[in-house]
């Protein structure tokens, strides 16, 4: 009798338990935004590599980095690996919104950086000892 009570109230019970939550996959909107980023710490390399070259200095990152095109170049992309990780455990988990924010964070700190380096004016400047146009030192 109680089997029987078992299995009657079984299949009731089981039909209505919900399903779990099937993990969300990346977006085309996420993979835009992950693409722009590529692009963006693309152009930085270009950028800060040019402002090096025109005799200005980095801000932020090391000389170590900063004057080695492969070396910023692995660190960039290293970013944006670190960045597509995040948004895919994120979309996984259920917060798609905070996935597109956190690349649309790093693209907006990283562009004006990468714009302004691309657009600073030659630096250099002749040595102090060496004497300048005009026999005059400086």
């Amino acid at each position: 009798m109680k089997i029987a009570l078992i299995l009657l109230l079984a299949a009731p019970l089981y039909a209505q338990w919900p399903e779990a939550p099937k993990p969300q996959q990346i977006d085309h909107v996420e993979w835009g935004l992950l693409a722009t980023d590529a692009g963006v710490r693309g152009l930085d390399v270009y950028s800060t590599h040019h402002m090096l070259q025109n005799g200005n200095r980095e801000l932020f990152l090391p000389s170590a980095i900063a004057d080695h095109v492969p070396a910023m170049a692995a660190y960039s992309a290293g970013t944006v690996v670190v960045d597509w990780y995040f948004s895919r455990m994120l979309t996984r988990h259920h917060h798609r919104r905070w996935a597109h924010l956190l690349t649309s964070v790093d693209i907006s700190t990283t562009a004006p950086w990468a714009v302004h380096n691309l657009y600073l004016s030659n630096r250099m400047i002749t040595k102090p000892s060496t004497p300048a146009p005009g026999g005059v030192k400086q």
